[in-house]
């Protein structure tokens, strides 16, 4: 959609406003907008308003579980902020239950009948939770990966699972950050795609300790000390990485580039035959990866800094 300028008075340039979009947010003569520049970009928002509220209707008869969790799950993302289940006979309410309650920050279950379920965000989404909510997604995931090591390094196998908790934080926070994204609160759109790739990877990474937790907790066979010192190794990495997101150096990124090759060699030279140790190495050079993958977009948002 192209405006023309209007020149009033020599000075004032004026454009004017989509029609839909006046009559979506009911602007009057004399309303006051908010307008923000974004680099190349003005963004206009209605101020008495505040952002749209976004609803939507889902028939999830033809759903299982797994579909439930992951159709909920984008939505939230997408930002929606009332999302209505339909379905011909109640099911899967106590999954409804556990999304909300693990998954879906900020929303409660506002009404259910025999035929619908509605979600309802109740949460004061504002520009200044982003960057408060993404470090704390980094920190769940560094409490994730040392508490783990301390249960593994001390046999305590059958309390790994308690862990989880730490996994489903990662998971909610980071899902609330993408939600943040998909409705306007991240304020530098050309460095966008670079943080969804960042909060997509810490999820992974999270996930994969996750799995370690999960694999192990059947273990009684005591861990080597060759791959707990590898463990440990990779746990500094990951933090590495944090440090690097909020205070970034070339000699850092140098550094860690060198430190990503040491480990694939460590861990690829690892002789064992025991299942869990096979799966904990396996784990253990996902997250080397995924953790290097941050690398490009790192840069990205801090390339201005060199």
């Amino acid at each position: 959609m192209k405006r023309k300028v209007i020149q009033l008075a020599g000075k004032t340039s004026v454009v004017s406003l989509p029609h839909s979009w006046v009559k979506r947010f009911n602007i009057k003569k004399g309303d006051e907008l908010d307008i923000e520049e974004l680099g190349n970009n003005i963004m206009v928002k209605p101020v008495k308003n505040g952002s749209e509220v976004r609803t939507i209707n889902i028939d999830i008869d033809g759903f299982n579980e797994r579909t439930l969790r992951y159709a909920a799950s984008a939505l939230h993302k997408l930002g929606y902020d009332e999302i209505t289940l339909v379905y011909s006979k109640p099911k899967l309410n106590d999954v409804v239950q556990d999304l909300i309650k693990n998954l879906l920050l900020g929303f409660i279950v506002i009404e259910q009948t025999s035929k619908k379920t509605v979600l309802k965000n109740i949460a004061n989404e504002v520009e200044s939770e982003f960057n408060n909510t993404l470090r704390r997604a980094f920190l769940v995931t560094n409490s994730l990966a040392s508490s783990s090591l301390d249960m593994i390094s001390s046999t305590q196998f059958s309390s790994l699972k308690s862990l989880i908790n730490l996994e489903m934080s990662n998971n909610q926070l980071t899902s609330f950050c993408l939600r943040l994204i998909n409705k306007g609160f991240y304020k530098e759109p050309d460095k966008q795609l670079f943080i969804t790739t960042i909060i997509w990877n810490l999820e992974k990474i999270a996930d994969e300790y996750k799995s370690i937790c999960n694999n192990l907790s059947m273990n009684n066979y005591e861990i080597s000390k060759d791959i707990l010192d590898l463990y440990k190794e990779v746990n500094s990495f990951f933090n590495d990485y944090y440090e690097l997101m909020y205070k970034f150096s070339i000699e850092k990124v140098n550094s860690l580039v060198d430190r990503k090759e040491e480990l694939f060699n460590k861990l690829n030279n690892i002789n064992t035959r025991n299942k869990f140790e096979l799966q904990l190495l396996n784990s253990l050079s996902t997250i080397v990866s995924k953790t290097s993958d941050l690398s490009s977009s790192i840069f990205a948002l801090h390339h201005l800094e060199i």
